[in-house]
């Protein structure tokens, strides 16, 4: 199933990041091979359609070949879903209501919330305190950390 992508996107993937007026929505890092071990090679933003080309097991997940204009790569299959009948990189949604805190954890400050199923922008996940995993997020121009098990891809063809 091939899928085309619009001129901006196509330019943004071939030129890099730098093309883009603001920060790549929930970007997806494409890879040189099926591991986070392996070189991050370009970054796909959400709602970006793609062309699945394989998926299988990678190293802690599954991951899946992909294709969207010059880039070929792969991405974890937990970054993928579905918009209507095409392949995307799925935009991350809210779960419940989540708090938005200063830091990476329950003893920050919090800045504010985001309602229950909407869109936000999320950038690199860390270990917080008590090992769990916090994003950082961008939502209503308030930026902080959310518990990563309160996001999930929209659509996702496999969990996060």
């Amino acid at each position: 199933m091939k899928k085309i992508i619009g001129f901006a996107t196509a330019a943004a993937i071939l030129f890099g990041a730098s093309a883009f007026a603001s920060p790549l929505t929930s970007a997806a890092n494409v890879r040189s091979g099926p591991s986070p071990k392996w070189p991050v090679i370009g970054q796909l933003p959400a709602g970006v359609d793609v062309t699945v080309l394989d998926c299988g097991g990678g190293w802690k997940r599954d991951w899946c070949q992909i294709q969207a204009g010059n880039v070929k790569g792969f991405v974890a299959a937990g970054v993928l879903g579905t918009q209507g009948s095409n392949v995307v990189v799925a935009p991350v949604t809210t779960n419940n209501d989540v708090a938005i805190y200063k830091g990476p954890g329950v003893n920050y400050k919090i800045l504010g919330s985001i309602p229950e199923n909407t869109t936000v922008n999320i950038g690199s996940c860390v270990y917080g305190w008590g090992e769990t995993t916090w994003c950082k997020v961008n939502y209503g121009g308030k930026k902080g950390y959310a518990l990563q098990s309160e996001l999930q891809r929209q659509n996702s063809l496999f969990p996060m």
